[in-house]
């Protein structure tokens, strides 16, 4: 696609570990305990960290935190695994044995050959963190009710245990004076809880059905550790920068790095472009010339603007053997995107098709009800994170159903295999609408999970279908990922590109303090608060957030219950070098239809080329201090070994000076020698010399964007 370079496709690393779970009764695990041979402790390190297991029990002992070097005590380190038929504790398993596997792996394993538990700690090199896993084996199927990881108690200087919940996600800092640890479940709606003597349990329901022989992967829980920054002010309710910079460290490590350029995309549904099916050639032709005004315009690509392409009837009316294939209308369109060089998305769903449609949207498959997750609609409410609340309606299908599950990915590899689409998304909610985000409770007991608490068994069937699809087409687009990804948080996103971003109203209102100001000062303002969020407070890598570009065509106001002005043309580098400032990846709502003037294609045309030209800085960022606010500067730095860039803005209708250390932690430089920093953009002549080290300052003016140059200085 367009947006990809060959010098940024990089793999992503990948955590597995193959586990094997079965089932065994309660008698027969206690028969199982007794004490181990006396075994000397293991160790295994990094640069960063220390860990010690004891050799006694198996447990993780002590934690050495290198970058302060301060030594944490364990306690604990407990693990338990509850099904209806039995119960592994550490209490009824003997250890036999604790081994070093690799330089990056220790495991302790518990119990006899053909039943028991292994717990694996996977500490790779350079890594400020590890993780750790458990692998259960037992001879039968069984109801899998409650799996505890690990029970960890930390001692060590004046430590403070404090939870701290994000999306749907909760992570626990234990804060010392100057360094800390962040523990927590790599997984939305865990069972992770904080006791009043500082024991963090870290688990989570998997209410699973478990066959005989299955292969089962626990969720991993990590450890970190970090160095406090000097003078840190704690607030109640949001993390240490600290903490944030460690935790967004750890997610991209995790998710690896990105692996496109720039990717420019509109949202086919806030362009103006079709929501439902084809009638005829006139909307046909009326979408071919919205894709001619976005190819104008630079962008790479599009996401389709209806589930499956609009064909709902047909899909509707889908049984066992039958594929999906576009029909003639579609194909004629996804043909001319293609000519284009436009990208397409390929926008399936996953229990209803079309959830937007209520008339025409329908649980799939009419001829399984046993499919269903509740035998009628419902009516639920949720609130999305702007605190924007909708009423739905939901019928659908559940995925955590292997019949189901694997009928519908097979639909959506004959869709992509059409060779039409370039990426894939995910929209929708576990229930059959648009947008709940709430625990699912499917009362069947003949799908995959136990009757009732069914959550986690779609979670895991949600990431399974991704992976399934970043497997077979490894260098295509996955985003932006919609609901419930983008709102269940980081660990719902390992295999996407990109997710939608969190204010999805194309709607604007100035920076509390300010007057209203020019529209796109507004919009650029909007993205740059709400890409602080995401990283800030959800710990996503910035390039994951795709910020929305320009407010919501007027055309679609009533149809979407949103607000927005006309199209406005001023002030387009402030929106454009904003959203660029922010991530890579950016989701443009255009008035494909009503048209813009020329001039404005050509300014959106000349920043994408401008973002493509740097995108080798642009995919790494620091923010400054202060986020978008009336009476501040703020901005983010882009620098790859001492050189790149300083994007500054001014939402204030006055002058003001941006001021910020040049130094490792604000700046990412390190070069002793100094910097030379030039404004680029307005161009001027103006050019400074700066120590490393010392406060840099510079004049923005009043709702403006200025765009700076580092460099070492020579000589």
């Amino acid at each position: 696609m367009k947006g990809e370079s060959g010098d940024w496709g990089i793999t992503r690393r990948t955590f597995v570990t193959t586990l094997g779970v079965s089932g065994l009764g309660l008698a027969a695990s206690r028969a199982l305990g007794g004490k181990a041979p006396h075994q000397a402790p293991v160790e295994i390190e990094n640069s960063v960290l220390r860990l010690t297991f004891n050799g006694d029990t198996g447990f993780l002992a002590q934690i050495v935190n290198k970058l302060t070097n301060e030594t944490i005590t364990i306690n604990g380190d407990n693990f338990q695994i509850i099904a209806k038929e039995f119960s592994f504790t550490p209490e009824n398993l003997r250890l036999r044995s604790l081994k070093k596997q690799s330089e990056e792996l220790v495991e302790a394993n518990y119990g006899d050959e053909t039943r028991g538990v292994v717990a694996s700690y996977s500490l790779q090199a350079g890594n400020h963190f590890f993780e750790k896993q458990i692998t259960v084996t037992a001879p039968s199927a069984y109801r899998l009710v409650n799996l505890t990881v690990s029970k960890l108690k930390f001692s060590g200087p004046n430590f403070r245990a404090t939870k701290y919940p994000y999306q749907k996600n909760i992570v626990y800092f234990i804060r010392s004076a100057k360094s800390g640890l962040f523990t927590g479940v790599e997984l939305p709606f865990d069972d992770s809880a904080l006791a009043e003597d500082g024991t963090v349990s870290l688990a989570y329901k998997p209410s699973l059905k478990v066959k005989q022989g299955e292969k089962l992967e626990s969720e991993p829980i990590f450890v970190g550790v970090y160095k406090r920054r000097a003078a840190e002010a704690e607030e109640s309710t949001r993390p240490l920068r600290s903490e944030s910079e460690a935790m967004v460290a750890m997610t991209s490590t995790i998710i690896g790095p990105p692996r496109h350029g720039i990717v420019a995309l509109a949202c086919g549904w806030w362009c103006e472009m079709e929501h439902y099916s084809y009638q005829a050639e006139p909307q046909v032709k009326g979408d071919m010339r919205s894709v001619d005004f976005l190819a104008e315009c630079g962008l790479d690509g599009f996401t389709d603007s209806h589930p499956w392409s609009g064909e709902t009837v047909k899909m509707n009316s889908l049984r066992q053997d039958d594929r999906y294939a576009p029909g003639p209308l579609v194909t004629k369109f996804l043909k001319h995107a293609k000519e284009k060089k436009m990208n397409v998305i390929f926008w399936p769903t996953m229990n209803n098709t079309h959830p937007w449609w209520k008339e025409e949207g329908k649980p799939f498959r009419s001829d399984r009800p046993d499919w269903l997750m509740f035998p009628e609609p419902r009516t639920r409410s949720f609130t999305i994170p702007t605190g924007r609340t909708f009423t739905e309606v939901t019928k659908g299908n559940c995925i955590a159903n292997e019949p189901f599950w694997n009928w519908l990915m097979g639909l959506q590899m004959d869709g992509m295999n059409t060779g039409y689409f370039g990426g894939w998304v995910m929209d929708g909610d576990f229930f059959g609408a648009g947008g709940i985000v709430a625990l699912v409770d499917c009362p069947s007991d003949e799908h995959d999970h136990l009757p009732g608490d069914s959550n986690y068994a779609c979670e895991r069937a949600l990431k399974r279908m991704m992976a399934k699809i970043r497997e077979k087409y490894p260098n295509i687009f996955i985003g932006p990922m919609c609901r419930p990804a983008q709102d269940l948080g980081i660990w719902s996103n390992r295999y996407a590109d990109a997710t939608f971003t969190l204010d999805e109203f194309g709607e604007v209102e100035p920076l509390p303090g300010l007057n209203k100001s020019p529209v796109n000062v507004m919009c650029g303002d909007k993205i740059r608060k709400w890409s602080r969020v995401r990283v800030h407070d959800n710990f996503f890598p910035h390039y994951l957030d795709q910020p929305q570009v320009f407010v919501a065509p007027q055309s679609m106001n009533a149809e979407m219950n949103a607000k927005g002005p006309n199209w406005p043309s001023d002030k387009i580098d402030y929106v454009m070098l904003s959203a660029l400032s922010c991530s890579p990846t950016q989701l443009f709502y255009l008035p494909t239809k009503v048209g813009i003037p020329e001039n404005d294609k050509q300014e959106i045309r000349k920043w994408l080329d401008w973002g493509r030209a740097n995108i080798k800085c642009l995919q790494v960022r620091k923010d400054l201090p202060d986020p978008p606010t009336a009476g501040k500067v703020d901005g983010s730095i882009h620098v790859v070994d001492n050189t790149g860039l300083i994007l500054l803005f001014n939402p204030n209708p006055q002058a003001l000076t941006a001021s910020f250390a040049l130094d490792e932690d604000t700046a990412g430089v390190t070069s002793k020698a100094g910097f030379e920093v030039t404004q680029s953009y307005p161009q001027n002549d103006t050019t400074r010399h700066f120590n490393f080290g010392s406060e840099a300052t510079w004049e923005v003016p009043p709702e403006s964007a200025v765009v700076l140059t580092i460099a070492p200085s020579h000589g």
